[in-house]
């Protein structure tokens, strides 16, 4: 390995940990290797671009004054639009690698309450949920309301009622866990039991 993909790999530090902090709290389909270092790359420029923005907006808040005589500190990382000579100063990475963590755990929130995805439905640009489902949308709905909701198990001849706690869906199975459940005959609608919890 050369000095410049050594200083590549350590330039990405803060994007890799906030992908994986995204990666590992939010539903979305997997990650092939390309998505992931893509996901890393966008994750750490963006970490970046925040410790810029806070530094210059320092500076400018502390001479608003003399705004011409301000000499703009740029971060060491920017150099790589150098060329081959990449300078990297630790204490960026280090802060960067800080300030990573909870610029993913806010990436997590705004991809969990669906922020983007709600913006551009209700402006009419996108029509899309996202990665998830009709099933996962659904069943987010009606936990986000508090709503109840039925499950039936047809070969089994039940219908579940109850409020949704838990669910979670992959490529083989879906699963549903509901609170304050009634079991109900689906042909005779008698009650079989009832429980707290059921999954």
């Amino acid at each position: 390995m050369n000095a410049l993909t050594i200083s590549l790999v350590t330039l990405m530090i803060p994007g890799v940990i906030m992908a994986l902090i995204y990666d590992t709290y939010t539903q979305h389909k997997p990650w092939d290797s390309f998505r992931y270092i893509l996901m890393s790359v966008v994750f750490g420029i963006s970490t970046y671009l925040v410790m810029q923005a806070t530094i210059s907006s320092y500076q400018l808040i502390t001479n608003i004054t003399d705004t011409k005589a301000i000499q703009w500190k740029l971060l060491s990382v920017w150099s790589i639009t150098d060329g081959e000579k990449i300078t990297i100063k630790p204490i960026e990475i280090l802060l960067g690698g800080v300030l990573s963590i909870p610029l993913g755990l806010l990436a997590v929130y705004l991809s969990t309450k669906r922020t983007f995805h709600e913006l551009l439905l209700r402006r009419g640009i996108s029509n899309k949920y996202g990665d998830d489902n009709v099933f996962i949308r659904s069943v987010e709905l009606i936990h986000n309301r508090g709503k109840t909701c039925y499950v039936l198990l047809h070969e089994n001849s039940m219908l579940i009622h109850g409020s949704v706690f838990l669910y979670n869906e992959n490529d083989k199975t879906q699963e549903i866990g509901l609170q304050k459940v009634t079991i109900l005959n689906s042909e005779t609608g008698k009650i079989l039991w009832m429980t707290e919890f059921i999954y």
